[in-house]
């Protein structure tokens, strides 16, 4: 016998918005990433970058209407230059985090309106150190 998840709306607007990410964002190599359902406030802290990797690129997407502002982190300190407001039309928000400094990478996110819509996120590598 063969279990199946349930589809709920929000699996099926997270896919939806993880293959917006997917589509959009070409040539990069992924560090990791996830989506899931809107919430209230989200987020997610991704352990380390690899040693050579100098900046990332953070590509975020989401559906449904709403609003989210989002907010970053870098090896346990705050990124203002990153942060920024997206509306959850689909379309890709994507920012430069300096990772030069080893420790942790994050973000967190606020959303205002509706909770109906899914997400999307992914870091990728976006400059190296050379050997």
């Amino acid at each position: 016998m063969v279990e199946s998840t349930p589809t709920t709306p929000d699996t099926v607007a997270a896919e939806a918005a993880k293959s917006v990410l997917e589509r959009g964002i070409v040539a990069m190599e992924s560090l990791g990433g996830g989506s899931g359902g809107l919430q209230r406030q989200f987020g997610n802290t991704h352990p380390a970058t690899p040693d050579d990797v100098l900046s990332v690129s953070f590509a975020f997407t989401c559906t449904g209407g709403s609003t989210v502002a989002l907010t970053f982190t870098a090896a346990d300190k705050d990124v203002p230059s990153a942060a920024g407001t997206q509306v959850c039309d689909g379309s890709i928000f994507q920012r430069s985090i300096d990772t030069s400094k080893p420790g942790s990478l994050g973000f967190s996110a606020a959303l205002t309106g509706s909770e109906s819509g899914g997400y999307a996120y992914a870091y990728y590598a976006e400059k190296k150190q050379l050997p």
